[in-house]
C-alpha cells in the first residue's frame, strides 16, 4: 500500500512543466515571430493599399456618376499633405464625399498623390478636364488609381 502511495506523489510531482521547458518555448516561438513579423507587416501594407485603390477609385466613378446625376460639375482633389480625397460641388465647392487616406484614417497610408496636382472638373456631360491619375503608397509599395477624360476607370 505505501509502494503505491508513493508511485501516486512520484506521478503528482511530475505532472506539469519546469521553468526551463517553459523558457526553451518561449524562445523558440519568440525567434519564430522575430522571423515572421517582415513578411506579415509587407502584406498587411500591400493590404492597405490594395484597399485604398479599390475604394478611390469607386470614388472617381461615383463623382462621374453623381455629376451625371445632379447635372452640376463637380471636381475632384487630393490634399497631398493632409492625404485627404474630396469631391464637391464645383460651384458652391460644398464637399459631398471626403477620403481620408492618412496614417491616422482606416487605410493608413504614407503617401498620396494626385496629377494634375490642382485635380479634375468632371462635367455633367461625362467629360472631365483632363486624365487624372492617383498614386497611393504605403512605403516602397505604391498602386495607381486612373482614369480617362471620359470616365474609364483603371487600376494598376
Amino acid at each position: 500500500m505505501e509502494r503505491h502511495t508513493a508511485n501516486v506523489r512520484e506521478i503528482e510531482r511530475k505532472r506539469g512543466f519546469t521553468a526551463i521547458e517553459i523558457v526553451i518555448v518561449l524562445v523558440i516561438v519568440g525567434l519564430v515571430a522575430s522571423f515572421a513579423m517582415p513578411r506579415i507587416s509587407t502584406t498587411v501594407a500591400r493590404d492597405r493599399v490594395g484597399r485604398a485603390q479599390f475604394v478611390v477609385g469607386s470614388q472617381i466613378e461615383l463623382a462621374f456618376q453623381y455629376a451625371a446625376r445632379t447635372r452640376k460639375p463637380v471636381t475632384v482633389t487630393l490634399n497631398s499633405s493632409t492625404r485627404v480625397l474630396t469631391i464637391a460641388d464645383r460651384a458652391s465647392g460644398t464637399p459631398f464625399k471626403t477620403l481620408n487616406l492618412s496614417q491616422s484614417g482606416p487605410y493608413a497610408l504614407t503617401g498620396a498623390t494626385i496629377s494634375p496636382s490642382a485635380g479634375v472638373t468632371i462635367f455633367p456631360t461625362g467629360i472631365s478636364t483632363g486624365a487624372v491619375t492617383i498614386t497611393l503608397s504605403n512605403n516602397a509599395y505604391s498602386r495607381t488609381v486612373g482614369a480617362t477624360i471620359a470616365g474609364q476607370v483603371t487600376k494598376s
